[in-house]
């Protein structure tokens, strides 16, 4: 009986080891732990006007090129009262990740030489000409980011008024004619995420 009590000893003594190393790597299990970091992918906001990236830039007059054909009684690529011609915005946004808004905003610079400068209306993407309503001026939409669009080409229509609703007189228009200051026509384009 000395060696049967021995031995149960022993198996108790084996089991009790055995519990002790399960509770050991249970115990563990419960008080293991880990950290890391993980790599967010940001939206890319890269939108070009007329090639040039607004993302860091906010002028673009060096990329906007004012076409003016002329006529029988007019030279190409210059302006008088009556002339007519337009500037091209070429809008790149397939490297935006998010949906967005766009608004232009055309007008006659307040240093302008020709205050009689006006936005007679626009096209996209070489379509027909849409004039703008009476005392708007806005040229505005919103890319959704599932759209297949992801270029647009907005020519904005500028015109010297010479009407009587004109507000430069004809001794004006001459003087401007003489002056050293240009004639200035300013065109703003912002972009503004969508959230909702």
């Amino acid at each position: 009986m000395n060696n049967s009590k021995k031995l149960y000893f022993l198996l108790l003594l084996l089991l009790l080891c055995a519990v002790l190393f399960l509770s050991v790597q249970i115990y563990a299990k419960y008080l293991s732990s880990a950290s890391g970091n993980t790599e967010i992918a940001i939206a890319r906001w890269n939108i070009t006007v007329n090639t040039l990236s607004i993302k860091n830039n906010t002028d673009i007059s060096a990329k906007v090129a004012p076409v003016f054909p002329g006529n029988s009684h007019i030279a190409n690529d210059i302006i008088a009262p009556t002339a007519e011609g337009y500037f091209d915005l070429d809008l790149d946004f397939s490297a935006a990740d998010v949906s967005f808004r766009y608004e232009i905003t055309p007008s006659v610079d307040e240093n302008s030489s020709v205050q009689d400068l006006i936005a007679t209306g626009y096209s996209i993407d070489d379509g027909e000409k849409i004039s703008f309503a009476d005392g708007v001026q806005t040229i505005s939409d919103t890319i959704l980011l599932g759209s297949d669009v992801k270029t647009r080409k907005i020519r904005i229509y500028v015109l010297w008024d010479d009407s009587e609703n004109a507000s430069m007189s004809n001794a004006e228009d001459t003087t401007a004619t003489n002056s050293e200051t240009p004639a200035l026509f300013n065109v703003d384009v912002s972009f503004t995420q969508i959230t909702q």
